[in-house]
């Protein structure tokens, strides 16, 4: 079970929350068993014509916040726009958990529009079985994030993490909540022109979507998120939906609270944070609040997208204590190790001589096993191949289904086992998760570095990412 461990007593922690339309900062102190609420400020964010101003404006904002507080900059936490990032809940071999990021960074290309130079990413393992490891990856382009350092540097601050809101929001609830064991929990933040979505079954995060709330139909479209999640049973009566954001209002979701199947709706926990006794806990900024948990505690969620190079060192004096420990226990070892190494010599030269005998007995077995893996993948690759291809209307009309409405799908392959699509999108990176979460979908890549350009149809003249994706019939021709 996630648990949240006390680190830090009598100190105080900064979070800076960018949102795609306002700029929150948020201050928290921790003293014994309670974690209060200094405060708190939201600031609207102008128009981009104005950034430069802008920028200007965002300094004041932070250094008057910190001024008043009478805060340091020691622990600073940073929250980025989730748009600006791209987030991939994957599912690994177990045999990859000894170089996890080697296998990652190897990967990155499929998993990402991204070149292997252009981004930062960070990983996290969420649970292992026998066979898998189930864990989640975050990657941001250098340039988008090059933006938010350059204004913390020209104020001198050196934050301890870069996170996303999803992060800050789990931290903050596993502070509060002890998940049973195959109950659903849905943490929804709702901020025009998006919402985000995680859900949570147990102590596990099964899935997180970050998409544009529709016009029409709101409640419908963000019901329709939650079916698609990686839940062993999606089914609404199971569902405990808590709900948050700037924009969580009843104007904006009117009838959510309405019978819907659901298991109920509600506020997220706060009870934990204190507040002065004249304030009310601000949950409408509930993953702004989480955000500085991280310089208090040590949180569940880590998931860190500060550049290696900034992130602290440990200090020195450390390592050579630990040198000086190891040639102790290196001398030590030797010393033991020598009176008992001719005994065991010969015994050793036995056993050597014994496995020679053995090794012709034991190569054939070995040759006889791979021979019949070899029969028996040749067998099941064969009897999927007989029950048949999946039918190409079903195909069509679940891309008509799993793709937003603003896709436009210009070209369109099908070869029996891999599927082609190029087209335009307002945010191709968006397009993957969608697709490999379908039950007919599976090995779901880009064949091409997306690219911007402008998009010349009727009734449509603007620029947009232009994308080309390949995907396979999920167990057709290949290993699920």
């Amino acid at each position: 079970m996630l648990t949240i461990k006390n680190m830090a007593f009598f100190q105080s922690s900064l979070g800076i929350d960018f949102k795609a339309n306002h700029l929150i900062l948020t201050l928290l102190r921790r003293s014994f068993r309670k974690v209060r609420l200094v405060d708190y400020r939201v600031f609207p964010l102008g128009p981009d014509g104005q950034r430069e101003n802008q920028e200007a404006k965002w300094i004041n904002f932070i250094r008057s916040f910190l001024l008043k507080n009478e805060s340091g900059q020691e622990r600073v936490s940073v929250s980025i726009p989730r748009e600006m990032t791209l987030v991939r809940f994957l599912r690994l071999p177990l045999v990859a958990k000894e170089n996890l990021a080697k296998v990652l960074e190897y990967e990155a290309p499929k998993l990402t529009p991204f070149d292997k130079d252009e981004f930062y990413s960070d990983f996290q393992v969420l649970k292992e079985d026998s066979q898998w490891i189930h864990l989640i990856a975050v990657f941001v382009r250098k340039e988008d994030l090059a933006p938010y350092l350059n204004l913390l540097k020209k104020m001198g601050v050196q934050p301890i993490s870069i996170q996303i809101s999803a992060i800050s929001a789990l931290n903050l609830f596993f502070y509060h909540e002890e998940q049973k064991k195959n109950e659903v929990s849905v943490l929804l933040d709702v901020n025009n022109p998006n919402f985000e979505m995680n859900i949570l079954e147990g102590a596990d995060w099964k899935d997180s979507f970050h998409l544009p709330l529709p016009k029409e139909e709101k409640e419908e479209g963000v019901l329709r998120a939650f079916k698609r999640g990686e839940l062993n049973n999606p089914s609404l009566s199971k569902g405990m939906f808590f709900v948050y954001g700037l924009d969580a209002t009843e104007n904006t979701l009117p009838h959510f609270h309405e019978a819907h199947g659901m298991k109920g709706v509600a506020s997220p926990p706060m009870g934990h944070i204190v507040v002065g006794p004249d304030e009310t806990l601000p949950d409408y900024i509930y993953s702004s609040v989480g955000l500085p948990l991280t310089g208090l505690m040590q949180t569940p969620f880590r998931l860190n997208l500060l550049p290696p190079e900034m992130r602290k060192k440990v200090p020195q004096y450390g390592k050579k204590a630990s040198l000086i420990l190891l040639c102790m226990a290196i001398i030590l070892g030797l010393t033991w190790g020598g009176g008992i190494y001719s005994r065991y010599r010969n015994e050793l030269e036995v056993l050597r001589v014994e496995v020679r005998k053995k090794k012709p007995e034991v190569d054939a077995l070995e040759k006889l096993q791979k021979q019949r893996t070899k029969e028996a993948a040749e067998m099941a690759e064969f009897d999927r191949i007989t029950r048949g291809a999946i039918n190409e209307v079903e195909i069509l009309r679940e891309l008509t289904q799993i793709l937003p409405s603003s896709v436009w799908v210009w070209q369109y392959k099908f070869a029996g086992k891999e599927i082609e699509i190029s087209g335009f999108a307002d945010s191709a990176s968006e397009l993957i998760p969608l697709l490999d979460k379908s039950p007919i979908f599976e090995k779901v890549e880009f064949m091409a570095p997306v690219t911007k350009e402008r998009e010349r149809r009727l009734g449509a003249d603007k620029e947009r990412e232009r994308f080309k994706i390949k995907m396979r019939i999920e167990g057709v021709g290949g290993t699920p």
